[in-house]
């Protein structure tokens, strides 16, 4: 049998990990090659673990559906109107549908995994409703006035979290983070289109850059002690 230092337990010898920990296992430290222990090894057998796979309505039926909604709309856009393009529309409304609302409640997803998943979706929509509106004719005006605010809002929603619930909620520092990167890209782009003679007007966006790098750097001075549990935690340090 191995040995977990941290719990001080004897553990088998075909686990990698310690149940109770996670610590890793050494398979050097199996109590000195102890004779019994490697007796006793041979005898328990670890427990068959059975999985049972429930069929979730809202993943399978529901998106299904809507699935099916969604290319309908498609054939009938391209068959009676292919002038007109109202079934972008129907798809960035069923994308934010199964992504942003079916999904989590489907999947119990927490909040701070939920607020990752609802960045990526809503730039993708945001975009597509722009490509849609314009006719593929683009214009900034998403990456201008609708995304940058929308990462705003995330991060504000981040902060919120972390003051009130850090010590429950494992991950918001690296949600924050994630959120932080989005909000900073619009500036980015902006300033390497300018670099290649794009001229935009973005004053709103530098701020936001700006704020949003020290709003990330604040939160993690003032909440060091929670920012290094977490580390701790996701690292197994």
């Amino acid at each position: 049998m191995k040995y977990c230092k941290d719990c001080h337990v004897n553990v088998h010898n075909a686990m990698t990990n310690c149940p109770l920990c996670g610590s890793y296992l050494d398979s050097a430290n199996d109590n000195d090659n102890c004779a019994a222990y490697k007796e006793m090894d041979t005898k328990v057998a670890l427990p068959k673990i059975s999985v049972i796979h429930k069929v979730n309505f809202l993943k399978t039926k529901i998106n299904k559906i809507l699935m099916s909604a969604i290319i309908l709309c498609v054939v009938l856009n391209l068959l009676l109107s292919p002038s007109s393009n109202w079934s972008s529309y129907v798809i960035m409304g069923g994308m934010i549908t199964i992504f942003c609302v079916l999904a989590p409640i489907a999947e119990k997803a927490k909040l701070i995994s939920q607020i990752k998943t609802d960045i990526v979706v809503l730039t993708i929509v945001a975009f597509g409703m722009e490509l849609a509106v314009t006719r593929m004719n683009y214009q900034w005006f998403v990456l201008t006035y609708v995304l940058p605010w929308i990462y705003v809002a995330g991060v504000v929603l981040v902060d919120v979290l972390i003051a009130v619930r850090r010590y429950e909620d494992k991950g918001l520092f690296s949600t924050l983070a994630f959120v932080t990167f989005w909000a900073l890209l619009p500036q980015i782009v902006f300033w390497i289109a300018g670099s290649m003679g794009v001229e935009i007007q973005d004053t709103h966006t530098v701020v936001i850059f700006f704020a949003a790098l020290l709003n990330l750097a604040v939160v993690l001075i003032v909440c060091t002690r929670s920012l290094k549990e977490e580390i701790e935690r996701n690292f197994n340090f």
